[in-house]
């Protein structure tokens, strides 16, 4: 797998996991030996084969967080920002959206909590004791692989599904749209009213096309999503 800038995100945390695990988990996951990966619950599901053997085990894996109920609200971001939406389409990761996730603590991106989450939580049919046994490092390679193909997978990693995503961010583009034409009709000029056209046109770009992160998170600490955290689930899984 190409190393590429989400990739990169995860290595930090990924070097707390044990060395050898690390890399029988990248076979695993490089030779397709992660099948039936399913949601379930707050997380994942799936079963790996074991190298060599016909053996196979039961993985679940948490996501990482739970921002379901804000997804209208990070399709809108994309809906100002079309160029993070272009990137995603183009299999890349735009700097500046990887950048303001990160800024914003948007776990996405992840932090040491990740990997004690991963560890405390995620379970496998294997004999090893490490939590983080090759078999869940696995899967969660599969997915991080995933988000760098399709940065907006990564979102699947906080509860919010990329086709689900993809849908809302149409109807939010379609509603800037419909307030940008209605600015505009409110505002059409007379003849010779080129000044008030002008400050009709510079409204509607405002609206649509100069939209910046760091303007419109201008209170500092203040996340992107608002004061309300995201639910964090950390019973055990049954």
């Amino acid at each position: 797998m190409k190393r590429g800038p989400y990739t990169a995100c995860w290595e930090s945390v990924l070097a707390e996991a044990d060395t050898p695990h690390l890399r029988a988990a990248t076979r695993l996951a490089m030779a397709g030996a992660v099948r039936a990966r399913a949601r379930d619950g707050g997380g994942f599901r799936a079963v790996v084969e074991r190298s060599g053997t016909r053996r196979a085990f039961d993985v679940w894996v948490p996501q990482l967080a739970d921002y379901a109920g804000h997804a209208r609200q990070v399709a809108h971001w994309l809906a100002m920002r079309p160029d993070w939406l272009a990137a995603h389409y183009a299999g890349e990761w735009d700097e500046s959206f990887l950048a303001f996730l990160a800024a914003h603590q948007v776990e996405v991106v992840p932090t040491r909590e990740s990997i004690v989450r991963l560890r405390a939580l995620s379970t496998c049919t294997c004999e090893e004791t490490d939590p983080l046994c090759p078999h869940v490092l696995a899967l969660l390679l599969q997915l991080i692989w995933e988000a760098e193909a399709r940065p907006l997978a990564a979102f699947q990693l906080v509860g919010i599904e990329e086709a689900h995503l993809l849908d809302l961010v149409q109807q939010e583009t379609a509603s800037l749209a419909r307030a940008a034409r209605g600015s505009w009709e409110d505002g059409a000029p007379s003849s010779g009213g080129a000044r008030e056209a002008e400050h009709v046109a510079l409204d509607v770009e405002g609206q649509m096309g100069a939209w910046r992160p760091e303007e419109w998170s201008k209170d500092g600490g203040v996340r992107p999503l608002g004061r309300i955290r995201p639910v964090m689930h950390t019973e055990i899984r049954p």
